[in-house]
């Protein structure tokens, strides 16, 4: 999950510097087209068939909704919204997992992470600032993300295992791909990107395939509420690209909001350890 955090940070990074340059929707088709290549390649090294079964399944489903909300709201927002700020918001995500597990899974929640998930996404409010002059509406598209993210993580979990990682990475490659002909229809520009480009999508596309294997297994791998908190790691890159490499500013209320974020998901992670046992 670390891995994954870390390589999906740096190619929403590139997403956001190549925006500045082409429509949003074209690098989503360069990148989806770019992505495709590389799972379906992997998948013809292991054997593999594309089938098209597995799209009726309930779980597969419910991944490819999510990743259809995540990745629209998502690469929208990167336009607009600096990445420290939303490397600091989708901190939210373990949260809904936690929340939406007790709602929709019947997972037991107690009284003190309820309070911990509050405390959580009142951080949120000091991340994003409502009502300040800094404020920007935008802002509102990673959290929904987030939710999307979240309905991605729990459909991943419920998927059956005899369903491969490639398979599924590949699907989201192809609605990446899919959404992001809708934006260019929508916005238009497209452009034949120049050499230096090309090198920028090259490194995406390397990146972006690597953070969906690592993340796709370490969630369905591993134990949801032991993989969720080292989302959090996902911050600390954030912050490293957009104020080392974009310049942008972080101020005191920022933090103090993702430290309340971040403390209220490791206690819920504690509490879980602690329930389990």
């Amino acid at each position: 999950m670390i891995a994954a955090m870390g390589c999906l940070t740096f190619a929403d990074l590139l997403i956001k510097i190549a925006s500045q340059t082409l429509p949003i929707g074209q690098v989503m088709i360069f990148l989806g087209i770019g992505s495709i290549i590389v799972f379906w390649g992997l998948m013809r090294i292991k054997g593999e068939s594309i089938r098209l079964s597995p799209l009726i399944d309930p779980a597969v489903s419910l991944r490819n909704v999510g990743d259809l909300i995540a990745i629209n709201s998502m690469c929208v927002a990167l336009v607009y919204v600096p990445i420290s700020t939303i490397g600091a918001v989708i901190q939210t995500v373990p949260l809904m997992v936690t929340a939406s597990a007790a709602i929709f899974l019947g997972e037991r929640v107690g009284i003190r992470r309820a309070l911990a998930i509050l405390i959580g996404f009142f951080g949120a409010l000091f991340i994003v600032q409502p009502g300040s002059a800094s404020f920007d509406v935008m802002t509102t598209l990673v959290f929904v993300s987030a939710v999307g993210m979240t309905l991605r993580d729990i459909g991943t979990k419920l998927v059956r295992t005899n369903f491969s990682t490639l398979l599924l990475s590949f699907y989201s490659c192809v609605l990446f791909s899919v959404s992001g002909c809708v934006l260019l229809l929508i916005t238009g520009g497209a452009s034949v990107p120049d050499i230096k480009m090309t090198v920028v999508f090259a490194a995406m596309i390397g990146l972006g395939s690597l953070g969906v294997i690592f993340m796709t297994e370490a969630v369905r791998l591993g134990d949801m509420s032991v993989v969720s908190p080292f989302r959090y790691t996902r911050l600390l890159f954030s912050m490293a690209a957009g104020i080392l490499i974009l310049e942008e500013r972080v101020n005191a209320m920022m933090i103090f909001g993702s430290a309340l974020t971040i403390l209220s998901g490791l206690y819920i992670w504690h509490r879980e350890i602690l329930f389990r046992k």
